[in-house]
């Protein structure tokens, strides 16, 4: 580290920070996908861990899984959202880290299925060992959570294409789409120190890379919640394409024909939000990229259904001219609701001015930014 430079301290921290959510969204994708070696992966041998129905070394919570998951019941899906990392950097090295997360998971219930809806926290004390972050405790904090009968899903089980549901072994899309490596663990971003070297450079152009890309995602959500075509189709590369449910084509068709971003008469759609998190990106070159994220999108139905729909978006990104674009998206689905529509909080005050999200250009957003890209 050059002394000199009093900015290099801070960029050593938000590296560390970046290389220590990417273990956080690892960790998550462990368990999501059922993939022991990887959540091993994200703990040292003597990593300990306090779960609540489990206290002990790490390693064997994750070995006990798997005599739960031949016991049963049987898990159909899980996946837990990650959000609000705050880290506090230690004296003796190791980093502590606060992370909210909310779960969903589906089991098998006697003839049925039942829904777990459960929010918390980690806290996580965080070691170097060999050269990578690790998670070397964690404690698991519940905050809130709810069990409800599972529903039906918001996809038609007999016309979506089964190579777009997520599921909890091998055969997940995320492995197909050939992003992603069972057992491993992302590869790192940041350097081992700032230096002024050719790995710092690529390393800080990765992390602008990621922002960008992030970005992008996020632009993607708000076109669709906002229904801004326009928006949208800047997100894609031309001639970019997309499986999105029973859909298989160019994404400018997705937008324009078969979604309901470009606004047209019999909308089932009154609402809608989009929530993104969980964004793990691999570079195959500085101009290359295969991003997971995942998503939780909240729909609000004119039939008098409130439909929550939980799933992953896998993105193949390119940059062309200096702009991160998307050339293929597919969307996963991984669980959803369709719950009867209740009345709103807002109702109980009728007379208060509040300002309500809507699909077009009367949203408040667009008393401070202009529609379109």
């Amino acid at each position: 580290m050059n002394p000199m430079n009093p900015m290099n301290p801070m960029l050593e921290q938000y590296l560390v920070k970046r290389e220590i959510l990417d273990l956080l969204c690892a960790r998550a994708r462990g368990a999501d996908r059922y993939d022991p070696a990887l959540m091993k992966a994200c703990h040292p041998a003597d990593g300990t861990d306090n779960h609540g129905t489990y206290q002990g070394p790490m390693h064997g919570f994750i070995d006990s899984l798997e005599t739960a998951r031949r016991s049963g019941p049987e898990c159909f899906g899980k996946l837990h959202v990650i959000g609000n990392a705050l880290f506090e950097f230690r004296a003796n090295g190791d980093v502590f880290v606060e992370s909210y997360h909310v779960a969903h998971e589906t089991y098998a219930q006697g003839d049925g299925r039942v829904f777990f809806h459960i929010g918390g926290r980690y806290l996580d004390t965080i070691r170097k060992h060999g050269g990578r972050w690790l998670i070397q405790h964690r404690d698991i904090v519940y905050d809130w959570s709810r069990v409800m009968p599972a529903t039906r899903p918001y996809w038609n089980p007999a016309t979506q294409p089964p190579d777009l549901l997520g599921r909890r072994t091998a055969e997940d899309p995320l492995y197909a789409a050939g992003g992603a490596t069972r057992g491993r663990l992302p590869a790192r971003t940041a350097p081992d120190s700032i230096q002024k070297d050719d790995a710092t450079m690529d390393a800080i152009q990765q992390l602008l890379a990621k922002q960008a890309i992030a970005e992008v995602l996020y632009r993607r959500a708000r076109a669709g919640d906002r229904s801004d075509a326009e928006l949208a189709l800047s997100c894609y590369h031309p001639g970019a394409t997309e499986r999105h449910g029973e859909f298989d084509g160019l994404a400018s068709e997705f937008i324009d024909v078969v979604s309901f971003t470009r606004p047209k008469p019999g909308s089932p759609i009154k609402g809608m939000m989009h929530f993104i998190t969980n964004v793990q990106c691999e570079f195959s070159d500085a101009d290359h990229a295969f991003v997971e994220s995942y998503h939780v999108a909240w729909c609000q139905m004119t039939d008098g259904i409130d439909a929550t729909i939980g799933g992953r978006y896998l993105d193949r990104f390119e940059q062309r001219e200096g702009r991160w674009a998307i050339v293929h998206r597919d969307v996963i689905f991984d669980f959803s609701r369709m719950d009867p529509e209740t009345s709103k909080f807002w109702d109980r005050y009728p007379a208060a001015p509040f300002l309500r999200g809507k699909r077009g250009a009367e949203d408040p957003l667009y008393a401070y930014i202009h529609r379109g890209p």
